[in-house]
C-alpha cells in the first residue's frame, strides 16, 4: 500500500476498527494522532450551551466523561463508545459531514475535530453562523485537561472535575512507579504487509514510555512509517506490541515465530493490545496504561 495512501487513513485514528478486513487495511490503528487546541470561533454566550454536535468519535466519548452526554445531540459514525452514544443522531462521518442534518438539529456548540475533519465543512459552518470548537489533544496529559475543559463550558464541573483529576493522579502515578525500572525496548506493530509502526509522537507510544518502555522506532520522522525486518532485527526488541484487529492479529503472532533471534519471540513477549482502548484520545486509554505496564513488567521478570 502507497505510503502516502496509509498517511491518509491516519484521519481515522478516532474510529473504531471495521471488521471487514478490506476496509481494514485502509484504515490503521493508531493512537489519536492530535495536538491539544480549544478554540472558539464566536462570541461566549451567557449560559452553557445545551445542544451539542461532536464531529468525532474521540470527542464524543470526552463528552460522556465529562458528564455532558445528555446535551450531544448528534455525532458522526464510529461514535460507539459509551454505548449510549450510539442512540444519538448521526451527521454523517469526521470527513463528510451531512450539514443539512446540523442544520436541522440546529446546535448551540459544534465541537470539530480540527486536522480530521474537512476544512471546507467547518467553514460551511462558519458560515452558517454556528459556534465552533476544535479539539485536537496531542499528549496524554491532554485528555484530562480537555475533559476538565469541556465540563466548564458546559457547566458539568461536579462530573468532570473528578474524572480529570482521577486521570492526572493515575498518570502520575504510573509515572512515580515506573520511572527508575529498567528501560525495556519495545516495537509496536500497526501492519504487517507492509510492515508499518509509530513514532515517539504517538499516544501508544506515550503510554509505553511511561510504562519505562522505549519506542525502538521512536525517532522516525513521521508519525508512522513503514520499516524492514532487517531494521527490527537490528534493534532486538524485547517487546513486540501488536495493534490492528483482533481478526488479523492472531496471523500477525504466528509471522512472528519464525524470527527467533528476535529476543521478543525467542522469550515469548509478544503480547495482543485491544486497540479499541488505545486507538483514541479518551480516558480509557490513560485507564488501559496499567495493564499495558503490567506486561512490559513481564519482561523484566524474565529469569
Amino acid at each position: 500500500m502507497p505510503l502516502q495512501r496509509l498517511y491518509s487513513s491516519f484521519k481515522a485514528l478516532c474510529i473504531k476498527p471495521l471488521v471487514d478486513l478490506i476496509d481494514a487495511k485502509r484504515l490503521v490503528i493508531l493512537a489519536g494522532l492530535l495536538t491539544f487546541s480549544i478554540q472558539t470561533t464566536s462570541a461566549n454566550s451567557e449560559t452553557a450551551p445545551h445542544r451539542v454536535i461532536s464531529l468525532a468519535p474521540h470527542i464524543t466519548e470526552m463528552l460522556f466523561s465529562a458528564g455532558a452526554g445528555n446535551k450531544v445531540v448528534g455525532v458522526v459514525a464510529y461514535s460507539d463508545y459509551p454505548k449510549a452514544a450510539l442512540q444519538i443522531e448521526s451527521v454523517g462521518s469526521y470527513h463528510a459531514i451531512n450539514i443539512e442534518k446540523i442544520v436541522q438539529l440546529n446546535p448551540d456548540l459544534i465541537i470539530a475535530w480540527k486536522t480530521g475533519n474537512r476544512l471546507k465543512d467547518i467553514e460551511k459552518l462558519h458560515q452558517l453562523g454556528f459556534k465552533v470548537l476544535y479539539s485536537e489533544p496531542n499528549k496524554l496529559s491532554d485528555i484530562p485537561k480537555e475533559i476538565r475543559v469541556f465540563g466548564q463550558l458546559l457547566e458539568t464541573q461536579k462530573t468532570a472535575n473528578p474524572v480529570a483529576n482521577h486521570l492526572e493522579h493515575t498518570l502520575q502515578s504510573l509515572r512515580l512507579t515506573n520511572q527508575n525500572k529498567a528501560t525495556v525496548r519495545a516495537y509496536y506493530q500497526i501492519w504487517n504487509a507492509p510492515m508499518m509502526t509509530i513514532n515517539g509522537q504517538q499516544f501508544i507510544s506515550q503510554a509505553m514510555e511511561v510504562c519505562g518502555a522505549q519506542n525502538i522506532f521512536a525517532d522516525l520522522p513521521t508519525l508512522a512509517a513503514e520499516v524492514s525486518i532487517e531494521s527490527i532485527l537490528a534493534k532486538n526488541p524485547q517487546v513486540i506490541l501488536l495493534g490492528g484487529l483482533q481478526a488479523v492479529q492472531q496471523s500477525w503472532l504466528q509471522d512472528w515465530k519464525k524470527w527467533i533471534t528476535i529476543q521478543a519471540v525467542k522469550n515469548q513477549q509478544i503480547y495482543l493490545l485491544n486497540s479499541d482502548t488505545f486507538q483514541r484520545s479518551t480516558a480509557r486509554l490513560i485507564e488501559g496504561i496499567e495493564g499495558l505496564c503490567q506486561k512490559i513488567d513481564q519482561v523484566r521478570n524474565l529469569p
